[in-house]
């Protein structure tokens, strides 16, 4: 099932189910931010195949310029999407709710520069090195028992997790 009521940890079995919505979510999202878009990308652990996930679609989406961020926040407030007030730099974070739960993040921000690569590297290099994402699995179920509840102490716990596996695709 898709969606997670917000703050809260639970991790699902990889699902295909997932590949397809994301794929439903691209067309949709080419078809209506077609001007202001270059790059629509499924990114986060529900595209990485056989990996453990909070049932959210994370999509990264690459622009050329902030300055469409004013049309795009309105394109996709239509399409059900709420700005969620995030302090990242250079990265615009809006989510889509079904029943009080979030289903869809999209990440939008700069094609093809820092924030972007790294979202990318680091989805491909799990792709591709079954150990790393054996490890990141155990992590995540480890941190998810921990906190069950607690959202933003889990992401901070992977961090550096994170960090180590984009030292390593830079390498490889």
């Amino acid at each position: 099932m898709l969606g997670l009521e917000r703050g809260l940890v639970k991790l699902e079995p990889f699902d295909d189910k997932w590949t397809k919505l994301f794929d439903k979510e691209r067309e949709l999202l080419f078809s209506q931010l077609n001007n202001l878009i270059v790059d629509v990308q499924h990114v986060g652990s529900t595209s990485i195949e056989g990996l453990f996930a909070k049932p959210i679609i994370d999509i990264a989406i690459g622009v050329t310029s902030f300055d469409t961020i004013k049309e795009l926040k309105e394109k996709v407030k239509k399409l059900g999407y709420v700005e969620v007030p995030v302090s990242i730099d250079g990265k615009h974070i809006f989510a889509r709710y079904k029943e009080k739960k979030i289903t869809h993040f999209l990440h939008v921000m700069m094609h093809n520069h820092n924030l972007w690569i790294d979202q990318i590297s680091f989805r491909d290099y799990l792709r591709s090195t079954p150990d790393a994402k054996i490890e990141y699995i155990k992590l995540k179920e480890e941190l998810a028992k921990k906190f069950p509840n607690d959202v933003t102490s889990y992401t901070n716990e992977k961090k550096k997790f994170v960090d180590n596996i984009l030292k390593r695709s830079k390498k490889s």
